[in-house]
């Protein structure tokens, strides 16, 4: 069950960007790392340094279907255990 709740969350995220390409592929790095989520934190298991990274840098991208989805409070990006990035995601962008 969990192996699909996290495939669930990267699909959400892939299915938020699905028309605009170029933010679509600054996600990608999702792919290759696990999801899940726990008391308001997005937790991302990535296990190569360099897709902590690209998330990392593309955190603004990242944050907003999060953010408009109320997914998590925060972003934690880890590489094999290791915290490298603690992330809050802030609300959404979108003024109603």
């Amino acid at each position: 069950m969990n192996i699909n709740w996290r495939s669930q969350l990267a699909q959400l995220i892939f299915s938020f960007y699905r028309e605009d390409p170029r933010q679509l592929q600054q996600v990608m790095p999702l792919q290759s790392c696990k999801i899940s989520r726990r008391w308001g934190t997005l937790r991302v298991d990535c296990r190569e340094q360099q897709a902590a990274e690209a998330l990392t840098n593309a955190i603004e991208v990242l944050r907003e279907p999060i953010a408009q989805l109320r997914l998590a409070q925060q972003i934690n990006i880890f590489v094999k255990g290791t915290l490298i990035s603690a992330l809050p995601v802030g609300s959404s962008k979108l003024k109603i």
